[in-house]
């Protein structure tokens, strides 16, 4: 997942909530719900990613 220059994420959450909102077969009025989800999703690959990056790095003593 590429994140944007600028840090703005609402693009990658719009697509990921489209793609929930889909696979779930489109239900009408729950736009909050797959929005919520897919920036939870997002969320926790970031502190995922963070964490890895972090412990990939070696600390000199």
């Amino acid at each position: 997942m590429q994140e944007p220059s600028d840090g703005d994420l609402t693009p990658i959450v719009r697509e990921r909530a489209y793609f929930l909102w889909e696979e779930a077969g489109r239900p009408y009025g729950r736009e909050f719900e797959f929005w919520a989800r897919a920036s939870g999703e997002i969320e926790t690959d970031r502190r995922a990613a963070a964490e890895r990056h972090q412990a990939g790095r070696s600390v000199a003593r």
